[in-house]
């Protein structure tokens, strides 16, 4: 029973920092820790879309603004989604049951 609910429970992490900021290096390294983790990228957490594939293995989901992708002359990148309404996914992931959100 445990092992099915920590299946469910999710790690939101909401990070925007630049690489090779102390904060983005801390919420990476937990990212690479977590179960099942959520990534959101905003601002300058933006510019980490171009080392994720290192940090992610192939497990939990990373969401981006596009807004703020286009603003940094960065396109789409295929690891990530692009909601239409960045800010209202988020909040409706923070509602949600069994998340731990982190903020970077």
């Amino acid at each position: 029973m445990r092992e099915e609910n920590d299946e469910r429970a999710v790690d939101l992490f909401l990070l925007t920092r630049p690489p090779g900021h102390h904060r983005a290096d801390l919420c990476l390294r937990l990212v690479e820790r977590s179960r099942n983790p959520r990534l959101y990228l905003a601002g300058d957490g933006i510019y980490n879309l171009l080392c994720l594939p290192a940090h992610l293995n192939g497990r939990g989901r990373v969401v981006a603004c596009r807004e703020d992708a286009l603003a940094r002359g960065l396109g789409d990148c295929r690891e990530a989604a692009y909601p239409d309404d960045f800010y209202r996914e988020l909040a409706r992931e923070m509602l949600g049951d069994r998340v731990k959100m982190f903020v970077f």
